[in-house]
């Protein structure tokens, strides 16, 4: 009696985990898996099923993502949970000024440079035959170390 009795509760807990999931749902709790959806500019929008207790770490392990891919803001160790979406995209990458090649426009698109020092700077490279270090447009009048500073991560040789 008491085998049939703990046979009809089995029987009552699944039909009552069944209708509350769907099928998908259900079969990952009976496998122990976990369903992530991928998407974003970097990667083609997939869905993928990794083990329980998984983290991101081991889903970039399985899409096998390139150099381009942003991770600076994701939690390599975060514990991934079944539906959770996951965006990944590429590194946005801003092009330096080259200060040797170029125009007066370019130029006056670093911060901090109009369009007087812009034309100090062509005047310069023409003399000079151009910048050998990024430090030597601090020889230019007006552009002191605090203004260097401030504008070195705009520009390049």
């Amino acid at each position: 009696m008491k085998i049939l009795k703990n046979l009809f509760l089995f029987l009552l807990i699944g039909i009552f985990i069944f209708s509350n999931h769907s099928d998908i749902e259900f079969l990952n709790m009976v496998n122990n898996t976990i369903e992530v959806n991928v998407k974003g500019n970097a990667v083609k929008d997939e869905v993928y099923t990794l083990k329980k207790g998984s983290t991101i770490k081991d889903l970039l392990e399985m899409i096998k993502i390139s150099d381009d891919v942003d991770l600076s803001c994701l939690n390599l160790t975060m514990v991934l949970k079944n539906n959770d979406v996951i965006v990944l995209d590429k590194k946005v990458q801003e092009e330096k000024i080259s200060i040797n090649t170029a125009s007066l426009i370019e130029l006056m698109e670093i911060p901090y440079v109009g369009e007087k020092t812009a034309l100090k700077i062509i005047e310069y490279r023409n003399t000079h035959g151009g910048f050998k270090s990024l430090e030597e447009i601090m020889e230019i009048k007006g552009i002191g170390l605090k203004k260097f500073e401030k504008m070195k991560e705009y520009i390049r040789l």
